[in-house]
């Protein structure tokens, strides 16, 4: 009798143990704590600058302009998931993470920059280790992942990041860190808090958007029990306000969200099931008080990251991966708004299949000249860079009549 309570003791901690952890993966059954109650509007005004992105992206250049550049691995055997923001004065900076290998107890975040009439990269330097974040935080860490920079209206650059503990992805948080100085160096690290216990199972990759009110609104998602996107609302200061669950079940991740207005904007994911390997779309037309179920695109995605930005008026255009197995396409798409409907402009990578070719983990910006930036990861041994005019972009467009 002793063995057998014993037994029921055990099992009943079992389920009490499963069950919190359910509770803790599954935010709808504790959303009525932290989701929205107010949607205050999206910031369309470009960072730094008094102009919406559609009245800067008519570009002054009359001729097409193209440029391409690889960025230092500064000797690290593997670099990933590069990010890009603009600078309050001008210029773009990168960051990414490299070391010896994705996981590895070296990987570090590294920064570099192009700045303003230059036509190289800066050398790159080491801004997070997983020792000084360790330090900094109190705690052991494992590893580091993907890097997200934002550049906010006040000038701020804001870097976040992915750390782990313990386990695999799926037991990661988000950090951020602040630079007042353009970039060049960056305040203590805080660790966001975005769930109610153990605080783990959220990564990022998307770019955050300025909401109307001074808060950010930054896309998030999970991988433990479930693959679902949200987003997460932030104060001015990095504390977190509350979310936004956007999908269900076990296959959207790594969320983009890309304004059109103050209330219009659409969310694009990454497609991590089975079937429909198509990249999919939430859209809102209240601010993000509420998102329409996930829907299918006519763009191909091999479970790879994806990002989009806007264009002049309600147009986007995507960087991703065309096709429903490999990451040996790297293509640009535009909409003329449609968030379903895209056409196939250009390949910025294209290689033989089965050469065992990858070029992934695209990020793009639009900068206040209208110029078009894109930086990705190049067989995992560099990051490459590309930037283009809009007289460039629309020669591409004139050849490039039909859908992919």
């Amino acid at each position: 009798m002793v063995r057998l309570i014993g037994a029921r003791n055990c099992r009943t901690r079992g389920v009490v143990a499963v069950a919190a952890l359910l509770i803790l993966a599954t935010p709808p059954l504790i959303a009525s704590v932290h989701s929205y109650d107010a949607a205050p509007g999206y910031q369309v005004k470009h960072a730094g600058a008094a102009a919406d992105p559609g009245e800067v992206a008519g570009s002054r250049e009359a001729a097409p302009l193209w440029e391409e550049h690889a960025i230092d691995p500064r000797g690290r055997a593997m670099v990933h998931s590069a990010t890009l923001t603009e600078l309050p004065k001008g210029g773009v900076q990168a960051f990414w993470y490299g070391g010896s290998r994705e996981g590895a107890r070296d990987v570090g975040i590294y920064a570099a920059r192009l700045l303003p009439d230059e036509r190289s990269w800066t050398l790159p330097r080491e801004v997070m280790t997983r020792a000084r974040l360790s330090e900094e935080l109190g705690r052991y860490i494992k590893k580091l992942g993907n890097p997200v920079a934002f550049l906010d209206v006040s000038g701020q650059v804001w870097l976040f990041f992915v750390s782990v503990s313990v386990g695999g992805w799926s037991g990661s948080s988000i950090n951020a860190m602040v630079s007042q100085d353009g970039g060049e160096t960056f305040g203590p690290v805080k660790r966001l808090v975005t769930s109610p216990a153990f605080n783990v199972s959220t990564l990022v990759r998307g770019r955050p958007v300025q909401m109307r009110d001074g808060s950010i609104t930054l896309p998030v998602y999970h991988e433990f029990l479930g693959k679902f996107a949200e987003l997460l609302r932030l104060d001015p200061e990095g504390v977190v306000l509350g979310k936004k669950r956007l999908t269900l079940g076990r296959s959207h991740v790594q969320p983009v969200l890309v304004p059109e207005d103050a209330e219009t904007a659409h969310v694009f994911l990454r497609y991590a099931g089975d079937a429909d390997k198509k990249i999919h779309y939430v859209s809102t037309d209240d601010g993000g008080l509420e998102f329409a179920s996930p829907r299918g695109s006519n763009l191909p995605n091999p479970d790879s990251a994806i990002d989009a930005a806007p264009l002049a008026g309600r147009e986007l255009l995507m960087v991703y991966n065309h096709s429903e197995v490999a990451r040996d396409i790297l293509a640009l798409a535009v909409s003329d708004g449609d968030p379903g409907r895209w056409t196939r402009i250009h390949d910025l990578e294209h290689a033989e299949a089965g050469k065992g070719q990858l070029f992934s983990y695209p990020s793009i910006l639009r900068d206040r000249a209208g110029r078009t930036h894109v930086v990705y990861t190049h067989n995992r041994t560099y990051i490459k860079h590309v930037m283009f005019n809009d007289v460039w972009l629309s020669d591409v467009r004139r050849s490039a009549t039909s859908p992919p």
